[in-house]
Formats: C-alpha cells, sequence, structure tokens
C-alpha cells in the first residue's frame, strides 16, 4: 500500500529495534515519561526496554503500520484491532520483559505502568464491534513538520481501519500542545481525566472519530 509520500508496509521483525527508537527518540521529552524518570539516562533506559518489549510482544497481534521515506522508517502506527486481547506476562517475559525488570528504580517502573492503564483505560473501552484504537503514531523528530503525521493519520491509518471491516477510530494523547491538530482533522474529545504523576497533574484526552 503506498500513500502519497510514504510507503507504508507492515513492522517486520528486523525493523523492530529502528521502529522502537524512533519511538524512543520521538517521545523522550513528552510529560508522559519525564513526569517518572527526571533523569535522562535513565527515562531513555527505561523507554528502550519498554518499547522494544512491548512491540516484539505484541507485533503479530497488533497491527504496526511503518511509513517509510526512501527505505528508511520514518513514522510508526500501532493499531489495536476490535478483538485486541493483551498479552500474557509470560509473552512479555518471553519477549524482553526481563530488560525492564532489570532496572533500577522498581517502584518507578511500577508507577509508570499504573499511570499508563489508567491514561488507557476510556480507549480500552470502546475496543470491540467496528472500534479500532490507535495505541501510537510516532513520526521521527527529524522529518517532523513535512505533513507525515498527518497523512499517517487521516490517509494510511483510517483507510487501513476501513479497509479492514472498521469505522471508528479511538486514541489517547497527554500532550495539550495536540489537541488542536487532533481537533482539526474531525476527531472529538470523547473523556477526560487529570493523573497524578507523582505529585505532578496531567491531562489525558481521550479522542474518537467515525470514519
Amino acid at each position: 500500500m503506498n500513500s502519497r509520500k510514504l510507503t507504508i508496509t507492515p513492522m517486520r521483525r528486523g525493523d523492530i529495534k529502528a521502529c522502537a527508537e524512533l519511538s524512543v527518540q520521538a517521545f523522550a521529552e513528552y510529560e508522559y515519561f519525564t513526569n517518572y524518570f527526571a533523569d535522562r539516562e535513565e527515562r531513555l533506559a527505561f523507554m528502550r526496554a519498554m518499547i522494544r518489549s512491548e512491540y516484539r510482544t505484541t507485533r503479530k497481534r497488533a497491527h504496526f503500520l511503518v511509513g517509510r521515506n526512501d527505505g528508511v522508517p520514518v513514522a510508526v502506527a500501532d493499531l489495536f484491532p476490535p478483538d485486541w486481547k493483551k498479552p500474557s506476562d509470560l509473552q512479555y517475559l518471553l519477549h524482553g520483559w526481563g530488560h525492564v525488570l532489570r532496572l533500577p528504580k522498581q517502584d518507578i517502573v511500577k508507577q509508570w505502568l499504573e499511570m499508563d492503564t489508567r491514561a488507557g483505560h476510556y480507549c480500552h473501552t470502546l475496543l470491540g464491534g467496528t472500534t479500532w484504537y490507535l495505541s501510537s503514531l510516532t513520526v521521527n523528530p527529524s522529518h517532523q513538520g513535512k505533513g507525515y503525521g498527518r497523512e499517517m493519520l487521516t490517509d494510511v491509518v483510517a483507510h487501513y481501519v476501513r479497509e479492514h471491516g472498521g469505522n471508528r477510530l479511538c486514541f489517547f494523547t497527554n500532550s495539550e500542545y495536540n489537541l488542536a491538530f487532533y481537533r482539526h482533522l474531525g476527531f472529538e474529545v470523547a473523556d477526560y481525566q487529570e493523573l497524578d504523576c507523582r505529585g505532578t497533574r496531567m491531562g489525558s484526552w481521550s479522542f474518537v472519530k467515525e470514519l
């Protein structure tokens, strides 16, 4: 499947490391992570271990769409289908979660995981029928501002969901900066909550759009 600017392919096993690193670099300064890991090196170590394990564990369960520019991954969309079931703890352990468990400050790791569950709860309740969940959409920081995020969301992801029988898409964001962008693309806020992140309040907006 080809889009106007990017070549779109499923994520292959050999893509996991590059795609995970793309996500690490894109989200490294987001409050979602900085509220828990103020030290950058600790934050990057956690993100690399967690995201790589997540991608390895869910690659065959979720639908990963990789946008390539001259063959190089520059954007990744991670979609959960309506019949999504979270993998077991054993599946995570078999796919590298032990690296997360060996990190220091396990109390903070646990708090982050609990926050992540709360932030995504509303969207997970919508899954089913013809509703898909966009777990993450990543664009390489060096390629941002070129319209790739808009293309991935409105052309690639929306087309893919409709092609697979879906008619509604949901996702959440914790970046107030992005709200106007999503609203401009026709998404509406369906739920809002404030999360207590180690004493810091962080907004969480869940968006929904009928496709």
